[in-house]
């Protein structure tokens, strides 16, 4: 028995047959749940009102309004349209099912039914639907956080010209804020595909769940840098460090850029991993926050070009570990190649000036973070650029983080 989903959760049975009420209300209410019942649509949609089940098991054949006009005005109601609803019948007509889908049914249980298939169905909607509704109240929580952190971001611009020691809190937090919308569209692309509102297909119970997990990797990966911006600065050096394996991170932040659309259908993708490099004592989310954001201006840079190649190397020598990353964009002109590392300095438009619908906006302080981070480990960034053919971005970090183990 699933106790984290059954102890708190509520179930209405929907059926006309007593006998069937009586079998599933037994057996559900001894694996821990709550159970309320009605005999017939209409008293179901007014149940269904008053007591806000957490799941709704409806069978299909009823008198009055059958199963499926009762999901259909539950789902038209806006107090009970987000219950998970789960069909019961003893209907094979695959149009039948087809239709409860349609309805929004999530799920659907045969007669006679399974005891333990019905309870494993349960508790994995259940789940799913707590999930659902965590990462929505999270991602609510974040669009509100960085609409704030990008007040704060303006304020504290205006006391970089003041104060030196402000302004590197401004950079800080604007650096912050920079990654966090990345992973933020990282979640809200990956809900789309969740519920297939990007492509418009059906989507799979396991992949749904796929999905929901990269969504809860890029939410753990914002509270850690939400950590670091709390409690420490990127300069602190006493972040603790763990061994690291950098294809692996690189993989992971791969990974999660598979949920943009640019990324995933319109690059061509070469990766070249050096499999023997060892592990490095790092700070994960500081160096997944260096790849992101070079995977991301690499992006940029490509915006609108037919032609689009992201190319992305490991290797090493004696003592330090390399990453390229290599684009086909649009390259840094000669006299702005030592800008790109100064804060606040970008070859894009700030956020408001676009010029083209979806054009690509930036802060000046994604390289600028980066290098940052990098001086905590004795690394830095070097770049080599191409007008009309591209930019090779290439991290170099010591193999032993000297500066880092010495402070």
């Amino acid at each position: 028995m699933d106790n984290q989903t059954s102890e708190t959760s509520r179930l209405l049975i929907v059926d006309d047959q007593p006998h069937n009420l009586g079998i599933l209300f037994d057996f559900l209410t001894q694996s821990g749940f709550k159970i309320f019942v009605a005999l017939d649509g209409e008293s179901a949609i007014k149940r269904a009102e008053v007591t806000k089940p957490d799941l709704i098991i409806l069978d299909i054949m009823m008198p009055g309004i059958d199963g499926f006009e009762a999901c259909k005005r539950l789902k038209e109601n806006p107090s009970t349209q987000d219950i998970p609803i789960v069909f019961m019948t003893a209907l094979s007509d695959t149009v039948d099912k087809v239709q409860g889908f349609n309805l929004g049914a999530v799920d659907y249980i045969t007669k006679p039914i399974h005891q333990e298939e019905v309870l494993i169905r349960i508790q994995t909607h259940l789940r799913l639907h707590n999930l659902q509704n965590q990462l929505q109240k999270k991602t609510e929580e974040l669009a509100h956080l960085n609409q704030n952190l990008e007040e704060i971001v303006q304020a504290r611009t205006q006391q970089l010209i003041e104060q030196e020691k402000t302004a590197l809190i401004g950079r800080l937090t604007q650096g912050i804020v920079h990654n966090l919308r990345n992973r933020i569209q990282l979640i809200l692309s990956y809900k789309c595909l969740a519920t297939g509102e990007m492509t418009g297909e059906d989507i799979s119970q396991k992949m749904t769940l796929a999905y929901v997990d990269k969504m809860a990797e890029a939410a753990w990966d914002m509270s850690k840098i939400l950590d670091n911006l709390m409690h420490k600065s990127i300069m602190d050096h006493s972040l603790e460090l763990t061994p690291l394996n950098i294809n692996e991170i690189l993989n992971k932040e791969l990974d999660f850029w598979q949920a943009n659309l640019q990324f995933k259908h319109q690059v061509k993708k070469c990766y070249f991993w050096d499999d023997t490099i060892p592990s490095i004592p790092l700070v994960y989310t500081e160096i997944s926050q260096i790849f992101d954001n070079l995977i991301s201006n690499a992006l940029d840079a490509m915006w609108g070009n037919p032609k689009q190649k992201l190319t992305i190397i490991t290797r090493q020598d004696e003592e330090n570990v390399y990453i390229d990353v290599q684009d086909t964009g649009c390259g840094i002109a000669p006299e702005n190649l030592a800008k790109i590392f100064d804060p606040f300095y970008t070859t894009k438009p700030f956020k408001g000036e676009e010029k083209q619908e979806n054009q690509p906006t930036g802060t000046g302080l994604g390289i600028y973070t980066c290098t940052q981070i990098l001086k905590g480990f004795g690394g830095e960034i070097k770049v080599t650029s191409e007008i009309n053919k591209g930019s090779i971005f290439t991290v170099r970090i010591p193999k032993k983080n000297s500066q880092r183990n010495e402070s």
